[in-house]
């Protein structure tokens, strides 16, 4: 992820602030947010791409700034208080400015490979390649999970299905990465996740039908049991796959169902990653 706030996406908040926000309402967000400097000359659009642009500049973390910047825009209900004038405009009207601008600004963090969470919390896109993901994991080792962990509990409440497929990427870039530092081949077009952890169980030496003791027989069928659920979860529920009405219902995914899947490869990666660095 860029330490920095891109240039598209500094364009779009501009815009979006200035049609949202009064002049004091924005010179408030950027005092709450930290960021540097006083408030810039101009008109609102002109303030806001101003400073962000000397964020950029001059904040050791502009990213977290952000995130700042947006928790009053994107944290609100856009439905709380709108019923009675959404019911004025008509069942099929979505007029809802405060809707069209939260969906403006998730198309525009999306584009910058940047996803928002409740709290202000800036991260990775959901929809995040693999590769990036990998990366993050192969520079940042144990903490790096944990922390892509973190981003995707983040998500549980809001969309569910989005977390427990980020959670399989996270889980997919461990196993990468671990059989990439190993040497061990593998098809990182075409394997499956439950592929890529056959690779990884047999060099760790913990395949089911390779191990003397009963108990241990059965947690390694249980951890092939996780892979496979999450892959499941991934390919049949998640939002990465267009669906029926009766399909999302049938395959609803609470968000204690997401909780259980971040956990479970959570436990997988961080042992894998351990085991890599000789822990």
């Amino acid at each position: 992820m860029s330490e920095h706030i891109p240039s598209p996406l500094i364009g779009v908040i501009g815009e979006i602030f200035s049609d949202h926000y009064t002049h004091s309402d924005i010179d408030r967000l950027f005092a709450y947010a930290d960021a540097p400097g006083d408030p810039p000359e101009g008109n609102k659009v002109k303030k806001t791409v101003e400073w962000l642009r000397r964020t950029n500049k001059l904040a050791p973390d502009p990213i977290t700034i952000l995130g700042a910047l947006l928790e009053d825009l994107m944290d609100k209900d856009p439905d709380d208080g709108t019923a009675a004038a959404t019911w004025l405009l008509g069942a099929g009207s979505d007029s809802n400015p405060l809707r069209q601008r939260q969906e403006r600004m998730r198309a525009a963090l999306g584009k910058a490979g940047l996803g928002y969470s409740i709290g202000g919390h800036i991260g990775p896109s959901l929809a995040s390649p693999t590769l990036t993901l990998r990366e993050m994991i192969e520079g940042g080792g144990l903490s790096a999970v944990s922390v892509e962990m973190d981003r995707a509990l983040k998500q549980v409440e809001t969309d569910p299905n989005a977390a427990a497929h980020y959670a399989a990427n996270i889980l997919e870039a461990a196993f990468k990465a671990y059989l990439g530092k190993k040497g061990v081949p593998f098809d990182d077009q075409r394997d499956t996740l439950s592929r890529l952890w056959e690779l990884v169980r047999d060099s760790l030496g913990i395949n089911a039908q390779d191990l003397a003791s009963n108990d241990l027989r059965k947690i390694a069928s249980g951890l092939n049991s996780v892979v496979d659920g999450t892959m499941f979860l991934r390919n049949k529920k998640s939002g990465a796959h267009g669906r029926t009405e009766a399909q999302i219902k049938e395959n609803v995914l609470r968000p204690r169902h997401a909780r259980l899947v971040i956990h479970s490869a959570h436990t997988l990666a961080a042992y894998v990653i351990e085991c890599l660095a000789g822990k």
